[in-house]
């Protein structure tokens, strides 16, 4: 069994029906133990744990999904779009990687409380001879405690498809969060892979 990123369909009755992995292949789901239902003919983000089924030839016929759930995957938005202004309570990335046109992350963050997850666009600049988008995000994080005793996970996926306008080749990303060391670091992942700013 394997636990990935993906991206899910759903048909006509809100079902999901396929998945598009992030090393860009696209399966027939099978049979879905989650029972996950989405609006009609819509796309959803999803972590999903899941099994391949082998046809006789070899080839993977499709997928069975078993527990799955929505990662947060808003469009960014500037800050001036952010009604009560940018918050950013402190957080930390267990893992960061970039999907196919998603960046994702595997987040950990210790208060108790609800917690609310966005994405601030900093800047979006493209340098016309690589052909390459600079995005700078900043996550945004809403706390409603204060509290700090336990570790708990939360699985973000921002979409990048948006950056890929005509003449792009690819998208450089610089994503900063607020740590518990009381200062920003940012994850940059671009071309040569992934680096970090920041302590």
């Amino acid at each position: 069994m394997k636990q990935d990123f993906m991206t899910a369909f759903s048909g006509a009755d809100g079902r999901l029906e396929s998945v598009l992995t992030d090393e860009g292949e696209t399966f027939q789901i099978l049979e879905d133990a989650s029972g996950l239902r989405t609006n009609a003919d819509a796309s959803v983000r999803i972590v999903a744990n899941y099994e391949t089924s082998v046809a006789g030839d070899g080839r993977v016929s499709g997928v069975k999904l078993y527990a799955l759930l929505q990662t947060i995957s808003p469009l960014p938005l500037t800050a001036g779009e952010f009604e009560g202004g940018v918050k950013t309570e402190p957080s930390e990335i267990r893992s960061i990687w970039l999907g196919y046109d998603y960046l994702n992350v595997v987040l950990e963050v210790k208060q108790q409380g609800k917690h609310l997850f966005h994405f601030v666009e900093d800047g979006v600049s493209i340098d016309e001879d690589s052909g390459r988008a600079k995005v700078r995000l900043t996550l945004y994080h809403d706390v409603s405690s204060d509290v700090q005793d336990y570790g708990k996970r939360a699985y973000l996926s921002v979409p990048l498809k948006q950056y890929m306008t005509e003449g792009v080749q690819g998208v450089d990303v610089y994503f900063s969060i607020y740590t518990y060391s009381d200062s920003f670091k940012t994850y940059v992942l671009d071309e040569t892979g992934l680096h970090v700013e920041g302590n």
